[in-house]
């Protein structure tokens, strides 16, 4: 048993038992207390032992409760551009393209002439760093989301707080 399941109950860690565990939030476990955990999912498995994303949080192994990407009815573009035109109604925003690569799309947040803000949408698979690199010699704040990563569901609040954090709101 390695340290971090014996820290965690003696449960294999998931992704938010190692965020809580970092946060201190891990609970300790009850001693005398068994508890199973199936190897893969089963139908079979009460709704009270699956682990839950807490709202707020982009990432767990279960979509959260809330509006996100993949409970959206539409694309992914489709989704992040609801929330910009929303959301962030007081800034232009524009979409552009990579020529380098069809798995990213960038959104520029205008506010009067000036550049406020680079969003790209970028697959897990793309090694682009060019548009981050540029934007950090510029100055220019920049956000990357992930569109296909598996547990990072882009939760509507995770996205409107990250980008409300950089343009300061």
């Amino acid at each position: 048993m390695s340290l971090l399941s014996k820290l965690l109950g003696g449960k294999k860690p998931s992704i938010s038992d190692m965020v809580d565990l970092l946060q201190g939030k891990a609970s300790k476990p009850v001693s005398g207390q068994n508890v199973s955990f199936a190897s893969r999912p089963s139908n079979q498995v009460s709704e009270s032992f699956v682990e839950q994303t807490p709202i707020g949080r982009s990432w767990g192994e279960t979509m959260p409760n809330e509006p996100n990407q993949y409970n959206y009815p539409g694309s992914y573009r489709q989704y992040f551009e609801e929330i910009f035109n929303r959301d962030f109604a007081a800034w232009r925003v524009t979409r552009s393209f990579n020529p380098k690569s069809d798995k990213t799309t960038i959104y520029t947040f205008f506010d009067g002439s000036r550049t406020a803000l680079v969003v790209e949408l970028m697959s897990r698979r793309a090694d682009l760093q060019k548009l981050r690199r540029d934007c950090g010699r510029s100055g220019i704040p920049y956000l990357r989301f992930y569109y296909d990563y598996h547990g990072w569901w882009n939760a509507r609040s995770y996205v409107v707080n990250r980008i409300n954090a950089v343009l300061g709101r």
